[in-house]
């Protein structure tokens, strides 16, 4: 609509008396220049719409072939760009608050009100409409350009693992002294150097890379039946060494029959071992840190972390949970990092239809809880490893990792 150019009002109205009253409000209110176009049915009045332009429309809610809420969810739903207020005989407040709900930009009440009135609705209810296309158009900018952050990332981090691969590859080459000696024993400390950066800039890489393609939709959950006590005790043994060097206390528990699961193996792996690296990451020397597999109440699967670390205060828990926000505080900030793990879990679990939970406080401890869909728990004995599981229960079944 341009300044000069008059308001083009659709109103539909069986009424010829109460059509007849709109438009005489209107032209001696004589607030807005307009061209009023009157129609006494629904369908006829979204043919018009569909056909020519108009900048509002005025809709009563008792036509001959709609009524009600039908009349405002139908016009909304076939023209979902016009301005839209009802007029109606029925003074009902919870009406207008379903009209209101329904998409409607306003709702008047017929005779308790006169042109300015009206005029002003239709004013205030076009610059709504108009500020509500504004917002939508700068929401989907965003979606876009984040989503263009997104693929780039995602597109950049398949990239950059091809010579990292080879980088860590020769860097372990070299190491092993495969064709010959280095030479000078400063050359074996820096091709050790280089490979454990290596390594680390793929761990971060592949975080990167998966996060991205949750977020574009690239990554989906493979299910297979799972024991989550075999998933645990195999994190477990990946993780001991790490929190035996940091002096912690290692502690798997899981009831006698362990929770069998339909999930994707790789995705509850990564979520675990995430969550026990960040738990022995963040908890001092002498802590505890506990993986612990169950079924709730629902009889829905669990898996919680828990450590005896630095914690965080609870107003932090939301932010840990954003991509690359690192805590900002005195205890954390000497901890590397990138942000992602919270993230990533969060991500892969909710992949499962499940959802994460998060309790903590400063110098007391973090637990993290991992709740799967209750659909997703099995019954009866599930192997992950057949030839693990043997071993072990031959051995017994360990229920505390030494640390």
């Amino acid at each position: 609509m341009q300044p000069d150019q008059p308001i083009r009002i659709l109103l539909v109205e069986d009424n010829p008396a109460d059509a007849r009253l709109t438009r005489a409000l209107l032209a001696e209110a004589g607030k807005i220049a307009f061209e009023l176009v009157d129609v006494a049915r629904l369908a006829d009045g979204m043919a018009r719409l569909a056909e020519e332009r108009f900048d509002i429309a005025l809709v009563d809610l008792s036509l001959p072939d709609a009524s009600g809420l039908d009349t405002v969810t139908r016009l909304r739903h076939s023209h979902p760009n016009i301005p839209l207020i009802v007029l109606s005989g029925l003074a009902d407040e919870q009406a207008a608050i379903d009209a209101l709900h329904g998409g409607a930009q306003d709702y008047l009440v017929k005779g308790q009100g006169d042109g300015h009135l009206i005029s002003r609705a239709i004013r205030y209810a076009i610059e709504r409409r108009r500020t509500e296309a504004q917002l939508i158009e700068a929401k989907e900018k965003a979606e876009a350009a984040n989503r263009a952050k997104t693929e780039f990332l995602a597109n950049m981090s398949h990239e950059l693992r091809t010579p990292l691969n080879a980088v860590i590859g020769f860097s372990e080459i070299l190491q092993m002294q495969t064709m010959g000696p280095l030479g000078h024993p400063a050359y074996v400390d820096y091709v050790r150097d280089i490979h454990v950066s290596g390594v680390h800039l793929l761990a971060i890489i592949n975080d990167i890379l998966d996060l991205s393609k949750i977020e574009i939709g690239h990554r989906e959950v493979k299910a297979i039946n799972l024991n989550l006590d075999t998933v645990l005790r195999y994190c477990a043994r990946l993780v001991g060494e790490r929190a035996a060097t940091a002096g912690l206390t290692l502690v798997i528990e899981t009831p006698p029959e362990p929770p069998q699961l339909q999930a994707d193996e790789q995705m509850v792996k990564q979520m675990l071992l995430n969550l026990l690296s960040n738990a022995i990451k963040f908890t001092p020397k002498g802590g505890r840190v506990s993986a612990i597999a169950g079924l709730d109440e629902a009889g829905a699967a669990f898996i919680r972390v828990a450590d005896t670390g630095i914690g965080m205060a609870p107003a932090d828990v939301a932010r840990a949970l954003q991509p690359f926000v690192q805590i900002d505080n005195a205890l954390s900030r000497k901890f590397a990092g990138t942000g992602l793990g919270l993230p990533l879990v969060k991500s892969m679990i909710e992949l499962h239809g499940g959802h994460i939970a998060i309790d903590s406080a400063e110098q007391v401890g973090t637990a993290v809880t991992l709740h799967f869909a209750p659909e997703r728990t099995l019954r009866g004995v599930v192997r992950l490893d057949p030839k693990i599981d043997a071993a072990e229960e031959a051995a017994g079944r360990p229920q505390k990792v030494p640390g």
